[in-house]
């Protein structure tokens, strides 16, 4: 049977199929060339695709005839005679290598690097690629470094050296800002993120191309500021301990001095209170000798004070050599031994150079661990306001050094109120 007598439906679907197989071959040759994978396919294609143009050619023409009812030449009549057993043969043969080639060429660029997967792996990377010119043309861009273009300039790169200028001087879209660093350019975009933009010449086969690269940092520089914000931290906690050294340095030799201070205020105040015993009373004279000697010998820094002695045992005994009977009610905390002494010894020294009095009594109370002693005596109260200086200012100046409150009053009788709260 030939395709004159071959039904108008089948005539149909064979010119049908032929020209699909056409497009086939045709879009196997072009993919080829585009994919950069050789031409031998050639050899087989194009003799394909020219018999499925032949055949198409040979069933356009029988169904033009067939429908038209046209007058047909000689020549025309002989293209007729194919058979069309032999014609649906070779359409199953062209569609046969037609699966069979585009399942190798599928194959080919799957495991191949072609121009084709370079340019698709380029852009599926999450990091802008760009290769330009010396002059600044671009030769490729890849998707996200066109989109990161547009979002800062709000253009597409047409010029790298217009994007290194608007980078440098800041001039960016509304929301977008840049940060220069050497010859790397931070870009912040609108959506938080931040790009690493790097410049660099590189040599490809002889030929010099500029290389632009924008790296996704965000999450790199949000810990770089971290880092530098903590380190101007503790350069300032640095600044601050360095300071509070220099000041605790400056308050220790404020205390040695403090101290040496008081131990000779203590001494000469021994003396003088027993000169006065010594003209009042009489006494031994050799031991009244002595014992000045000893503190002037403090004074000029050939004699040290005698720290051994039990300060509370000294100060019964310097209280009995005057004549002044000290009365102790309650215990002496251990850790405020220290300023009670020398609050016992500024009050005993009052009582006898101010006062005139024979009695010196110190009450001691310790409440919720807030210590209280109150200091009276039996002597003339002061005249007028009491002016802290010398002894005293030395008492309130130890009592403040362990957060402690001083108070001073002198009506109806001299009192002097020591309150530390211990528990601090």
């Amino acid at each position: 049977m030939t395709l004159t007598d071959a039904p108008i439906s089948l005539l149909s679907v064979m010119g049908t199929g032929t020209f699909l197989l056409d497009i086939l071959m045709l879009a196997l040759i072009i993919r080829r060339h585009i994919a950069g994978l050789g031409r031998r396919i050639y050899f087989v294609c194009i003799p394909a695709l020219t018999a499925g143009i032949l055949l198409l050619w040979n069933i356009t023409k029988v169904t033009r005839w067939r429908i038209m009812e046209m007058p047909v030449s000689e020549y025309e009549d002989r293209s007729y005679c194919p058979n069309t057993y032999l014609c649906l043969g070779l359409m199953l043969v062209l569609a046969v290598l037609g699966i069979v080639l585009w399942t190798r060429q599928e194959m080919d660029i799957k495991n191949s690097l072609t121009p084709q997967s370079l340019e698709e792996g380029l852009n599926s990377l999450p990091d802008g690629v760009a290769f330009t010119t010396p002059q600044g043309v671009p030769l490729f861009v890849n998707s996200t470094m066109h989109r990161t273009c547009i979002e800062a300039m709000g253009i597409p790169l047409f010029d790298s050296n217009l994007l290194e200028l608007s980078l440098q001087r800041n001039k960016l879209r509304k929301g977008c800002s840049s940060e220069v660093r050497g010859k790397r350019y931070f870009l912040h975009l609108r959506d938080g993120s931040v790009r690493d933009i790097h410049k660099r010449l590189i040599n490809v086969g002889g030929v010099k191309v500029w290389e632009l690269t924008a790296y996704d940092v965000t999450e790199r520089y949000q810990k770089s500021r971290e880092l530098e914000e903590r380190n101007e931290h503790l350069k300032e906690v640095n600044l601050r301990l360095r300071d509070y050294n220099n000041e605790m340095n400056a308050l220790i030799r404020e205390e040695e001095v403090l101290a040496a201070k008081i131990r000779i205020h203590d001494d000469v105040g021994r003396a003088l209170l027993a000169l006065k015993s010594y003209l009042i009373r009489g006494g031994d004279r050799a031991a009244l000798m002595e014992l000045w000697q000893f503190t002037a010998g403090i004074l000029k820094g050939e004699n040290e004070p005698d720290d051994s002695a039990d300060p509370i045992g000294a100060l019964r005994e310097a209280a009995e050599a005057v004549g002044v009977r000290l009365t102790l009610n309650g215990e002496i905390p251990d850790d405020m031994r220290k300023v009670l002494v020398i609050a016992i010894h500024e009050c005993l020294t009052n009582t006898v150079k101010h006062a005139d009095g024979s009695e010196l009594t110190v009450d001691l109370t310790d409440e919720d661990g807030v210590m209280t002693a109150v200091f009276t005596n039996d002597g003339k109260p002061p005249e007028g306001e009491i002016s802290e200086k010398g002894g005293l200012k030395s008492l309130r100046t130890a009592v403040e050094q362990v957060r402690g409150e001083m108070e001073l009053a002198a009506v109806p009788q001299f009192r002097l109120t020591i309150r530390v709260d211990r528990k601090e």
